[in-house]
């Protein structure tokens, strides 16, 4: 199996898309679309919705989103891995991850780029993700800040994620105890916490919180830092 996969660089859920892909064994080629019109874009593809990631088979099944993409790939190649989650918790888990976690992330990085460059490891240009956004530091907070525009984030917003911090990364602890993540064989989501963790990785302030807790192990193993830092090849440069 072949496949093209839509994206934008530095995104989470792109990377969650390629960790499932690698896991089923598909090749694929990545398109980096920019930032914004890429909403347009993948519907001008002929997807439903303008979100990435959004992946055309060798077939032409296409699939869009880190929730139906898993189920996609279950479907066109039923044997293992199987990434839709075996469980009810395990399905529980990936909704969280997809509408609350990754969603979390997304504001409390570009919140804390747009205030400050300097609060992102490397000022955003390199990590587990590649360079978010853009490589140009400029670039990078000015789309930053269209970001946290169409997001609606605003004092009260940041205030209040700020205060979830703790909450948000105990219940992943409470999943990884409990055996719904990090288990034996890897699920969709595994991925799309880790690819989450990833990106709040960035932050600086919140890496020595990280890597104190559990879930640094399932971050570790899915997308270990050694691996962005010894590849110039990060997502975020592929084509």
């Amino acid at each position: 199996m072949s496949a093209t996969l839509y994206a934008i660089p530095g995104s989470h859920a792109v990377r969650t898309g390629e960790l499932m892909l690698e896991a089923k064994g598909v090749e694929f080629r990545r398109v980096n679309l920019p930032v914004g019109p890429h909403r347009v874009i993948v519907r001008v593809k002929g997807f439903r919705g303008d979100r990435v990631p959004a992946v055309v088979f060798e077939n032409g099944r296409r699939a869009q989103g880190t929730r139906e993409l898993p189920r996609v790939l279950d479907e066109l190649d039923p044997g293992p891995p199987q990434l839709v989650p075996p469980s009810a918790r395990a399905l529980e888990a990936e909704e969280w991850a997809d509408a609350e976690l990754q969603q979390w992330a997304r504001r409390v990085a570009a919140t804390a780029g747009v205030r400050d460059p300097d609060a992102l490891t490397n000022r955003g240009a390199s990590g587990r993700l590649g360079p978010l956004l853009a490589r140009n530091d400029r670039a990078r907070r000015a789309i930053g800040r269209l970001v946290l525009l169409a997001f609606r984030v605003d004092d009260e917003r940041v205030r209040r994620d700020r205060e979830e911090t703790g909450a948000m990364l105990d219940h992943i602890d409470a999943l990884i105890a409990d055996g719904v993540l990090a288990g034996e064989e890897l699920h969709a989501a595994d991925y799309a916490v880790a690819s989450s963790l990833a990106l709040v990785d960035y932050v600086v302030e919140l890496r020595p919180e990280l890597r104190r807790r559990p879930l640094y192990a399932l971050l570790e193993r899915v997308l270990p830092e050694s691996d962005a830092l010894s590849s110039p090849a990060a997502a975020g440069d592929r084509a």
